[in-house]
């Protein structure tokens, strides 16, 4: 049924219809009981009978009341009038991401930002286990305060099988956030090469989307594009994205970031939206650096770049040079917050994470960790690793009291990318690893006296005497960790922390260092 204004779905009035679509109709109403603006979608008078329509209708529901983040539009209340199934919604002001790029390609800072956002937007879906599969510039809303992600009503709660044959080119962009009927699966230019194939959609699915919609409000235009479906299909499976040219305002590394999005291969993209988004994130930061305003980066900047990337001796004793000369310049540290802060590190790289269903999600074992830790009065801060990544300073900024870290988290960064290769140079490659992780330790000890430390691993100590063997070895060379790192073996035979045994084993671990007195001694 099509609504007018002054109709009535219980207490909310309709004021003026926004946008129709083949799978929806969205109206602006008044919430007559709180006096407040709302958005109400309902379906198609032509679709009430179709039940695979009022399936997708109720899934979006579903998916939307379980999810509360602020770059995701929020449900209000679900209902039925007289036969009509409705929900209500945030109204958002804005454009869609569609009617914007309708006028061209977006400035790269806009571009990042948007990008971060919805990152962060996925990072809440996937952690539900939620992928969106319809992520597309019409699904996508600017407002004032932020981008928002729009239409959970393609989600589904685990990667699921699609046939190819089920999707349809889709139609004329439209201002208006709805996906077409046509499109119940996803839009063909931005559905990722699994997907068209056959295959499962996870929370890569959604990274491949996000990337070919960060590349058109970059370029201005999409990288695959054909006459027929057909021909679009062939070349987002066998062609690679043309390079994103714009001469003196895209730098490499974005182009890269890009395109390690749409690898046509899953386990060649990011692995994690949050992953994605930390390089992101990077990447505009770096571009504020390089602004004329700040030229001249601060000392602190090179040595700190230089240790997570230099030698390995050398970088040892900068790090440790670095954080004293830190610690005498700036002055007392840091007094304990109200509420402890508990930072959780690990990789998102597949050999990494410990549990299969977690691995599935595009989750890491700091997810895991979130989950079984969350009913602790502390702070949790999650931090995934990367090829990029250099935010020793942010974490000293936490002030956290305890850092739970997985011992092979930075050794993704040394991996040379052939499986045989990697193998054959494992001990070679993990040694740089192995030594950047603990020069980690030592720097945010020289930072924060209080901070201790929780290493986990399942493979790095065949025995509990070699485990206590590397503490020894780790307090000789950094003396400033003496007495404040602890270590967990991670049984193989149990080896995620989903398992209830190994779950509360570590968390006693936690509960302990929680419970013991915190160092206070300046700098030694």
């Amino acid at each position: 049924m099509t609504l007018v204004p002054g109709i009535r779905l219980g207490h909310y009035e309709i004021v003026a219809p926004l946008g129709a679509g083949g799978m929806g109709e969205v109206y602006k109403a008044r919430d007559t009981r709180l006096d407040r603006t709302v958005a109400i979608k309902i379906l198609p008078a032509g679709l009430v009978a179709d039940q695979q329509a009022r399936d997708r209708f109720e899934r979006e529901a579903r998916t939307l009341s379980r999810i509360d983040h602020p770059h995701i539009c929020t449900l209000y209340d679900v209902g039925n009038h007289d036969g009509t199934a409705y929900l209500v919604m945030q109204f958002l002001e804005g454009e869609t991401l569609a009617a914007r790029l309708a006028q061209g390609p977006m400035p790269v800072d806009q571009a990042l930002r948007v990008g971060i956002e919805i990152c962060d937007a996925l990072t809440t879906a996937h952690r539900h286990g939620i992928v969106h599969r319809d992520l597309k510039p019409a699904n996508i809303m600017l407002t004032k305060s932020g981008a928002r992600l729009l239409d959970f009503g393609v989600a589904r709660d685990t990667p699921v099988v699609q046939s190819a044959t089920d999707v349809t080119m889709p139609g004329t962009r439209s201002p208006a956030p709805l996906t077409g009927q046509g499109t119940i699966l996803g839009t063909v230019h931005y559905m990722s090469p699994e997907q068209l194939r056959g295959g499962h959609a996870d929370a890569r699915s959604d990274i491949y989307a996000l990337g070919v919609v960060l590349y058109e409000m970059l370029a201005g235009s999409r990288p695959f594009d054909a006459d027929d479906t057909a021909s679009l299909i062939a070349a987002i499976l066998e062609r690679d994205p043309p390079k994103l040219d714009r001469v003196g305002t895209l730098s490499p590394r974005l182009d890269r970031a890009i395109r390690t999005a749409v690898e046509k291969n899953p386990d060649e993209r990011w692995q994690s939206s949050r992953d994605f988004r930390r390089e992101l994130q990077s990447l505009a930061e770096d571009r504020q650096v390089a602004a004329p305003v700040a030229a001249s980066a601060p000392p602190h900047r090179v040595s700190r770049r230089a240790w997570m990337a230099g030698g390995v001796a050398a970088a040892a004793v900068a790090v440790v040079a670095f954080g004293a000369w830190k610690l005498l310049a700036g002055g007392p540290v840091a007094s304990a917050p109200s509420t402890p802060v508990i930072v959780l590190m690990d990789s998102p790289h597949p050999a990494r994470v410990y549990d299969p269903a977690t691995l599935k999600v595009g989750g890491t074992n700091a997810d895991d960790l979130t989950d079984l830790l969350r009913d602790l009065p502390v702070g949790l801060l999650k931090e995934t690793t990367g090829t990029s990544w250099r935010r020793e300073d942010e974490i000293l900024r936490e002030n956290p009291e305890i850092i739970v870290a997985h011992r092979s988290c930075f050794y993704d960064a040394t991996l040379l990318g052939d499986p045989a290769l990697d193998q054959r140079y494992a001990q070679q490659l993990y040694a740089p690893a192995a030594d950047k992780f603990e020069m980690l330790l030592a720097y945010v000890a020289l930072g924060n006296p209080r901070t201790r430390f929780l290493v986990y691993s399942r493979g790095s100590w065949e025995t509990e005497a070699a485990k206590d063997a590397w503490i020894a070895a780790l307090e000789r060379r950094f003396p400033r960790l003496k007495g404040r790192v602890r270590a967990y073996k991670v049984p193989l035979d149990r080896a995620t922390f989903r398992h209830p045994q190994t779950g509360a084993e570590i968390k006693l671990m936690v509960t302990a260092l929680l419970k013991e007195p915190a160092r206070q001694d300046g700098p030694q």
